[in-house]
């Protein structure tokens, strides 16, 4: 949360000409109510029920189609464990690094990420492991979302040997 990933996603799905999903406001417009409003009147159980249902939509219609895209996942869909076989396996994970105090200057208080101050710290460092274990990671300390983007459509150039 606050790493960047949907500022990031639009600008790389753009640099590499492909869709973008962000997951959140795609279970949005598919459940009628926000992330944060499931997550207050459901629970976290059932709103990540959802989140993975939505992410196995997302990567069926990919492959399906054929289409690259670029999804940016919430902070904790990587955490389902079938999910994160899923992410490590059939996409090419990238993990947005920022430091603890950065994601929290940009997260601030704001209301609409009802995960946002409860258990961060204790939260972000459960999920550090897992985080790392992205096909690409890159520390978005210090630099644009547009670097940021292009240092990732380069390392995936690379990986590829796609002319992206």
């Amino acid at each position: 949360m606050g790493s960047g990933k949907s500022t990031v996603g639009r600008i790389l799905s753009s640099l590499l000409g492909c869709g973008f999903t962000d997951l959140d406001e795609y279970i949005g417009a598919k459940i009628g109510r926000s992330p944060a409003q499931i997550l207050r009147e459901d629970g976290e159980v059932r709103f990540r029920a959802i989140e993975a249902e939505a992410l196995r939509d997302l990567v069926t219609m990919h492959q399906l189609t054929g289409k690259d895209t670029v999804i940016a996942l919430g902070g904790g869909t990587i955490m389902t464990v079938s999910l994160r076989r899923l992410i490590l396996e059939d996409t090419i994970c990238v993990y947005l690094q920022a430091a603890e105090e950065s994601l929290r200057d940009r997260i601030g208080s704001a209301d609409d990420r009802p995960l946002a101050c409860e258990r961060f710290t204790e939260r972000l460092h459960e999920r550090l492991p897992v985080y790392e274990k992205a096909a690409i990671m890159v520390a978005t300390d210090g630099k644009s979302p547009e670097e940021v983007a292009d240092e990732i459509r380069l390392e995936l150039k690379k990986r590829t040997g796609n002319e992206l």
